[in-house]
């Protein structure tokens, strides 16, 4: 008889996880003491009394109870989900313009032979797409950043590096990006958006660290390239179809102009107080809806758009609300509060660097297998809000542990959708992507590290 062939371990959907969380959850309030913290006013806003914890009696919440809980996290976020779902499908109009595209084609046509403009610049696209969470969208931008590391004699390391890197480096800061920041701090009851500045200076260093790791290995790579990382690997895509790059149309060029407006449009808004979830999304649809008319897009074109990318959404939306409904199902058997009271208590006696920290070391360890900003905010916000109130840290800290956590370590689990779709279209192995990439991820876990150390410093607010 021949060996029977082993399977590759797989990680569960994670609808699957949170339903197994939930599971867990339930059989919990069985278990765990039963807790409370009693709550007070704080300039308006409702936290917790870090020194009243006490136990009550058990309050465990039935099977059926705890199913109730999933579908009703979809009325308990309806706002959140709404707004996501919108703005995707805004966005899938604005990209289906290919204003974006055509521009970045254009900057590789234009700089290509200039190592140290290119690829600050691409990277900087790169980082502002992920500062306002485009995240799933990079892929299709994967094969023109091929294409950029081709023409400068890199590899497929490189390509994928410039798309990723810049990626992640604006969503880790998250400054506009709704499907991070703007859940978060709206279960902490903060402004959408609010605190931009300090997440703006945090991708900015994050750009400059992913253009020096980029371009001191593309510098080794032009000394000799047998030095690649990749050099002997079969699969690999060598040759990339220049015409990849649509081109830069009059009528591209004034949708991205009127994308930008629209952008900046939101930034104001955000800050000065629009609705989250029903100004932010409408400033998305109007550009969207012009970026369409002036590409020459019909109504119906436009729509046909705006509902595929709704579309992509619906995973994501049960995704918050199978993890609100984890919450739920916490929160009615009294245990949530006793898991705060444990986990402030692992801190109690270090400082607030020390538990601030903590939460962001906890969020790169969860990412790795909760790899969706959504569901991650909606799992662990909650009771990290909750720690951060016991140890007096402020509710924009407790989202930034979330935002960096979130983000630094989508470049390395294998469950990130972007990372396994662009390492496969590049035939890039996993552990070659590990070896090349390294170097990156130390130093964003630093700088990560270093700017949360400044925001609990600063007291990074408002609260």
């Amino acid at each position: 008889m021949g060996k029977k062939e082993q399977k590759a371990f797989k990680l569960p959907h994670q609808l699957v996880i949170l339903f197994a969380i939930a599971a867990l959850a339930t059989l919990a309030t069985y278990i765990v003491p039963a807790g409370v913290y009693e709550q007070i006013e704080i300039e308006g806003r409702k936290a917790i009394d870090a020194a009243s914890f006490h136990y009550i009696d058990q309050t465990p919440v039935s099977p059926w109870t705890a199913l109730l809980a999933l579908p009703g996290g979809f009325v308990k976020n309806a706002g959140i989900i709404a707004m996501i779902t919108f703005i995707a499908g805004a966005m899938q109009v604005i990209n289906a313009t290919q204003c974006i595209d055509a521009s970045v084609g254009k900057l590789v046509q234009k700089y290509k032979s200039n190592l140290y403009v290119i690829v600050p610049l691409l990277v900087g696209l790169f980082t502002i797409l992920g500062a306002i969470g485009i995240n799933t969208p990079i892929i299709a931008f994967v094969p023109l950043a091929l294409l950029l590391g081709q023409n400068l004699g890199g590899d497929g390391l490189v390509g994928v590096g410039i798309a990723l890197f810049g990626m992640i480096s604006g969503l880790a800061g998250g400054a506009f990006c709704t499907s991070s920041t703007a859940v978060a701090q709206g279960l902490v009851g903060l402004d959408v958006f609010t605190g931009w500045p300090l997440r703006v200076a945090a991708s900015v260093v994050l750009w400059l660290l992913s253009s020096v790791v980029l371009i001191l290995y593309m510098r080794k790579l032009r000394k000799d390239p047998a030095k690649s990382i990749l050099h002997g690997v079969e699969g690999v895509i060598t040759q990339v179809e220049a015409e990849a790059a649509p081109e830069l149309t009059g009528r591209r060029i004034a949708a991205l102009a009127t994308f930008v407006a629209g952008f900046v449009l939101l930034v104001y808004g955000a800050t000065n107080g629009w609705g989250t979830y029903d100004a932010i999304p409408a400033i998305f649809m109007i550009t969207a809806v012009a970026c369409g008319l002036i590409c020459g897009f019909s109504i119906d074109k436009i729509v046909k758009e705006f509902i595929a990318g709704a579309k992509t959404m619906s995973t994501a939306g049960i995704i918050i609300a199978f993890a609100t409904g984890i919450n739920t199902i916490l929160s009615a058997g009294s245990i949530i509060h006793t898991i705060v009271h444990a986990l402030a208590s692992l801190f109690a006696n270090s400082s607030t660097y020390v538990a601030a920290l903590g939460m962001y070391g906890s969020n790169l360890i969860i990412n790795m297998v909760l790899c969706s900003s959504s569901s991650q905010a909606s799992t662990v916000i909650p009771i990290f809000s909750g720690v951060g109130q016991v140890l007096g840290l402020t509710q924009q800290t407790v989202v930034q542990t979330f935002n960096f956590g979130d983000a630094i370590t989508n470049l390395i689990t294998p469950v990130s959708t972007v990372l396994m779709a662009s390492l496969g279209f590049a035939g890039i192995p996993l552990d070659r992507w590990y070896k090349f990439m390294w170097k990156w991820l130390v130093g964003a876990v630093l700088v990560g590290a270093a700017f949360i150390m400044i925001g609990v410093a600063i007291q990074y607010g408002p609260f």
